[in-house]
């Protein structure tokens, strides 16, 4: 019998877990354009942030996806810690409504018409967002038939008082239940399922209120873990913004176990929170996030004053907008192009950083280093395409024949400042070649990549010197080491051809090695074509 129940309550709970992130998933594919694009607006506004976290968590039916999205936008640069918080606070609000859902006695009354519509939907539209919207509704379904499944194995467990009684611990010792929720939460990555869980119990008359909701407070702790394990790798603002989900809800719990069991409370606002336990779960996880949220956002300030002291430390981070670029100097259009040259710079420093980064990652398999190259990558076509965009609004202004071609180096200069982080990137993912093929550089082939990787970032060197200093002598040395690449290259490929007429090399480690002195080639071109442009623009 008990097998039986184990199953049936295990592969209940899998569908319900499996119904949640299929909506989820969905529901993100369906709005996430939209979604991104209104993080980054209104999150400008630190009075909108906990609307919007409220808001993302509605439409896509997950907390963890919100604050999982959340922490990649601070990674990136694009949102500080203190909108981030608000976000997140939001977030908490938005994901009690899965809980309000499965609590109302419709399970049974929609499954089947839900699966039935989504699959109709899903198995007969041709346009992808149609897909979307009808997988979305499968997803809602099979939460519900996960939902029906668990009430319907716990049912033998009406009459078993050992169960009752090991249930009823919580209610004696309310710490061991939020330990409970906590360590199931974490282990589910899902508030949903673990509420999901409560309401099946509940819904059986196995769990009173009193044992349900110490173990609801533990759920609002663990599903914090999601965000801590995607903050992984990140930067130290990230991280802490997936610290600041974790002290919300330690937070919270502090408020709300020691209102319902310091003072003696629960009694009196269980009595306003519904008739029916399954209730009675659901509006107490909504008004913990509600309360919690009413008393921290407008402290929000003090709050991350207090993320920053118990998680110190500094990172920097490439931001993936233009900071210099400002669409008032528009109609001052010498000033705003000196502004360009500045955004550039900064633009070049971020592709030397690039190029430094993806050579370390031949003799480190730290993924670290892909990491942020890959966000400096993204930071680069962003910054890029602001560029672009500016300079371009400039060209509509009535400009003088200097100014007109000083316009046109700075969008050459764009260009191939761009086309240069593609190459770090492309040198990047040939080491990681190399690395899944098991390929083997010989010690030669290791310093003659050394002594070339050298000399572009001397190349580097002098050309952001000499364009933060305006230096003709410094962007005319460029030709030299410029010169000095191309040779480098050419004998590193003849004496490659050598080792491989001796059998010194193999074939497969051959073709990586040629395709990165190709990149290292192409990067001083480039980086020749820039120091071109610098001095016709100094000449103007």
């Amino acid at each position: 019998m008990y097998y039986k129940l184990i199953i049936q309550v295990i592969g209940g709970l899998a569908l319900f877990i499996f119904g949640i992130n299929t909506l989820s998933d969905s529901l993100q594919k369906i709005t996430s354009n939209n979604i991104k694009s209104i993080i980054g607006i209104l999150a400008k506004r630190p009075w909108a942030s906990a609307l919007v976290g409220l808001a993302t968590t509605l439409i896509i039916q997950s907390s963890s996806a919100t604050s999982v999205m959340t922490v990649g936008f601070v990674n990136a640069g694009l949102m500080n810690l203190k909108t981030a918080i608000g976000i997140i606070m939001g977030a908490n609000i938005g994901t009690t409504i899965t809980a309000q859902i499965v609590s109302l006695n419709i399970v049974d009354l929609v499954t089947y018409p839900l699966l039935i519509i989504g699959f109709i939907l899903f198995f007969t539209s041709k346009r992808r967002r149609y897909k979307n919207i009808g997988m979305a509704i499968i997803g809602l379904g099979l939460l519900f038939l996960g939902m029906g499944i668990m009430k319907q194995s716990l049912d033998p467990l009406k009459d078993n008082e050992s169960f009752k009684n090991f249930l009823l611990v919580f209610s004696r010792n309310p710490f061991l239940g939020v330990l409970a929720g906590l360590l199931l939460t974490s282990l589910l990555q899902s508030s949903s399922a673990t509420i999901g869980i409560l309401i099946a119990l509940a819904s059986q008359g196995l769990i009173p209120i009193g044992a349900a909701v110490p173990i609801l407070f533990g759920d609002n702790i663990g599903t914090c873990a999601t965000a801590l394990i995607s903050s992984m790798g990140t930067t130290v603002t990230a991280k802490r913004t997936a610290f600041s989900h974790l002290l919300f809800n330690i937070f919270g719990t502090i408020i709300f176990m020691t209102l319902f069991y310091g003072f003696r409370l629960e009694p009196i606002v269980v009595r306003f929170m519904g008739s029916s336990v399954p209730r009675q779960i659901a509006n107490i996880h909504t008004t913990f996030n509600v309360v919690t949220t009413a008393i921290l956002f407008p402290m929000i300030g003090l709050f991350e004053k207090l993320v920053v002291k118990l998680y110190p430390g500094k990172d920097v981070v490439e931001h993936k907008n233009a900071i210099y670029l400002d669409n008032r100097l528009i109609k001052t259009p010498s000033v705003a192009m000196e502004q360009a040259k500045k955004e550039l710079l900064r633009l070049t420093k971020i592709v030397q950083i690039m190029d430094s980064l993806s050579f370390q990652r031949l003799k480190s398999k730290d993924t670290v280093i892909e990491k942020k190259v890959l966000d400096r990558e993204a930071a680069v076509d962003s910054v890029t395409e602001d560029i672009i965009r500016y300079l371009t609004q400039l060209s509509r202004q009535s400009l003088t024949l200097k100014l007109s071609n000083k316009l046109i180096n700075l969008m050459h200069i764009a260009y191939d400042t761009e086309r240069t982080g593609d190459h770090a990137e492309s040198l990047l993912n040939l080491m990681i070649l190399k690395d899944e093929n098991r390929t083997k550089f010989t010690k030669v082939e290791i310093e003659e990549l050394e002594e070339l990787s050298n000399k572009v970032n001397e190349m580097f060197d002098v050309l952001i010197s000499g364009m933060e200093n305006g230096s003709f002598e410094e962007l005319v040395l460029c030709e030299k080491i410029e010169n000095d690449i191309d040779a480098i290259v050419k004998n590193s490929r003849l004496n490659h051809i050598f080792r491989l007429q001796k059998g010194e090399c193999m074939p497969v480690s051959g073709v990586i090695f040629s395709d990165i002195l190709l990149h290292f080639e192409r990067t001083g071109d480039l980086l020749y074509g820039i120091s071109k442009n610098m001095i016709e623009i100094g000449r103007y």
